[in-house]
């Protein structure tokens, strides 16, 4: 299992849970189901992640890369009804980065 400090795991964690509610508001819908918890050891034991957002038809798409402070979270999220939506982002402790836009 990737070892990442609690307090990493708290801001990238937080950092997601605010790109999932700027991306859902980009389609005009509020997400009033559960975020994933990234505290979850399943999570950063499994090589990929999926985490649909009701009424997207998408969601979002994420996975851990590397370890310790420096670990980070790489997401790509979309909304299949809506081409070109698809979208690359970066989560490191200190915020999030668009990486790639305009796919899918």
């Amino acid at each position: 299992m990737r070892e990442i400090p609690t307090a990493t795991i708290a801001s990238l964690e937080r950092h997601f849970h605010d790109l999932i509610h700027k991306r859902a508001s980009e389609f005009e819908l509020e997400v009033e189901i559960d975020l994933p918890s990234l505290t979850d050891p399943k999570l950063r034991l499994s090589k990929e992640n999926w985490f649909a957002v009701p009424g997207m038809y998408g969601g979002f798409h994420f996975w851990f890369e590397g370890e310790g402070d420096t670990a980070r979270l790489v997401t790509e999220s979309w909304c299949r009804v809506v081409g070109g939506s698809g979208q690359r982002h970066e989560i490191t402790p200190n915020g999030t980065t668009l990486t790639e836009d305009g796919f899918v």
